[in-house]
């Protein structure tokens, strides 16, 4: 059978390793079910997987007249599926909150994932001690600088310290938006916005604590080699 490999990144050949069917009648017969539950391995990487398949009386293809299929496969995957990046030097909450955010994206929970976007931005500022930060307003034609402690002035907070630059920051304050249209009128991004805001948060992660521990282990491997010459 085929069905698509969370490793291999497509549609391939899979084995059953094992299969249990049910049959279920409701209304004195009037609507049945069928159910099938598949261990399966793909032929080519041996990924191990599970596949789950329903079909009923009522779900029924207009132009032929067969049951439609209604397949799911655990852990979920498809072209459109996340990965959960991994990172080492993020602090413990924010890599707990960024795993949930691509849980609710592959399942279909855009607001919610949305919401976890912006608290992750939130557990950033708070790892490096950001409170606040300078906000430009204009009053009375006037345009004056206020520290203020939202997520915007946190931000900027970010960027006013040395941390991010200040085009990145302009970036995550456009996500902020995001979050809090999200949040607070319930207004659902578009999956594409969330992979865009998604992949914005991943390389802020890289920058902010990946990076500078690849170039230490990158000069410690360059000093190693000096050494043995």
């Amino acid at each position: 059978m085929k069905a698509f490999c969370g490793q291999c990144k497509g549609e391939t050949n899979h084995t059953v390793l094992r299969e249990i069917k049910k049959s279920y009648d409701y209304g004195d017969g009037a609507v049945s079910a069928d159910g099938t539950w598949q261990i399966i391995e793909c032929m080519g990487c041996e990924d191990v997987s599970f596949r789950e398949v329903w079909t009923d009386s009522e779900n029924l293809d207009p132009f032929e007249g067969r049951s439609i299929e209604d397949v799911k496969l655990y852990p979920i995957r498809s072209k459109d599926v996340l990965p959960i990046k991994t990172y080492y030097n993020v602090p413990y909450k924010v890599r707990n909150i960024y795993r949930e955010v691509i849980d609710a994206f592959n399942n279909g929970m855009f607001i919610l994932c949305s919401g976890g976007l912006r608290a992750i931005i939130e557990g950033i500022c708070n790892s490096k001690g950001i409170v606040d930060g300078p906000i430009e307003i204009v009053k009375e034609g006037t345009t004056v600088i206020q520290r203020k402690k939202d997520l915007q002035g946190r931000i900027r907070g970010l960027s006013e310290k040395g941390f991010l630059t200040k085009p990145h920051a302009e970036i995550l304050h456009e996500h902020r938006f995001l979050g809090n249209e999200a949040l607070h009128f319930l207004d659902q991004p578009t999956k594409d916005e969330l992979k865009i805001a998604i992949e914005i948060v991943e390389h802020t992660l890289d920058n902010l604590y990946e990076l500078n521990e690849k170039v230490s282990d990158l000069r410690y491997e360059k000093r190693k080699r000096t050494k043995k010459k």
